[in-house]
């Protein structure tokens, strides 16, 4: 993951109006609120004094976003693809200033006249401007297209604390994670891409033995059983699948 972590987000808080929002997630705003808006996230990594978020972006296997959470508030989000793109990519909504994932460094440039150039650490084109007093935007390319997008609120004071941004264990029907997609197909991939990133030993990912239905409180779970080869561990994960059952 890209995560191009600011050096400010230690002991601040987010500026008053940075009322930034894209695919459901608002600069600024309580994390704790994105689970209603798009989910639980795929995982939950600690970085920098932060927790960063990844959530799957549909329409392709490799487009993310990830949510960048300190003291209890969005402080950032960034949306990118592991593979370099070629074209514009269309199963990812454009950013907050028309621009999307794909586009080419001239067409970027014309979004945001007043860039500044710079490199990254691998080396890779990046262009970072101003959005407004309270948020700026990073732009890093590769093979002369955007291959990642970052936006940052600017902070300042001392944080009034808020819960963290954190992830139930999916062990049984009231810690299901809940999956928020809008259809069945994107459902079930996001399912199993959840367990890719809660690999049961090492690098080694669960084997799955059972999948079935279930029901409770006027919602809809799907449970899987599943064995770690080689351990022969065995637990179940269970999901909230209310939003996209009985839909195509």
């Amino acid at each position: 993951m890209f995560a191009v972590l600011p050096a400010f987000l230690a002991a601040v808080t987010l500026a008053p109006d940075a009322a930034v929002s894209w695919h459901g997630v608002t600069l600024g705003a309580p994390a704790l609120a994105l689970r209603a808006q798009i989910g639980d996230p795929l995982r939950v990594v600690p970085v920098n004094g932060s927790r960063v978020a990844r959530y799957w972006l549909p329409g392709a296997n490799s487009t993310y976003l990830l949510v960048i959470e300190y003291n209890g508030y969005v402080s950032a989000f960034e949306a990118f693809t592991d593979a370099a793109p070629t074209a514009v990519l269309d199963n990812v909504a454009p950013d907050p200033s028309g621009v999307r994932l794909g586009d080419t460094l001239e067409s970027v440039k014309s979004a945001h006249p007043d860039y500044n150039a710079a490199v990254d650490a691998e080396g890779r084109p990046t262009l970072v401007a101003r959005f407004s007093d309270a948020v700026d935007v990073i732009y890093v390319f590769q093979n002369g297209r955007l291959r990642c997008f970052q936006w940052t609120t600017r902070v300042h004071g001392a944080p009034p604390a808020l819960p963290q941004l954190t992830a139930p264990t999916g062990d049984s029907l009231f810690a299901a994670v809940l999956d928020k997609q809008s259809n069945e197909g994107d459902g079930v991939a996001w399912e199993y891409r959840y367990l890719a990133f809660h690999p049961c030993s090492g690098d080694t990912r669960w084997q799955i033995k059972d999948q079935s239905l279930m029901h409770a409180g006027g919602r809809a779970y799907d449970r899987i059983a599943v064995v770690c080869p080689p351990t022969n561990a065995e637990r179940d994960f269970y999901f909230d699948i209310t939003s996209y059952f009985g839909k195509p």
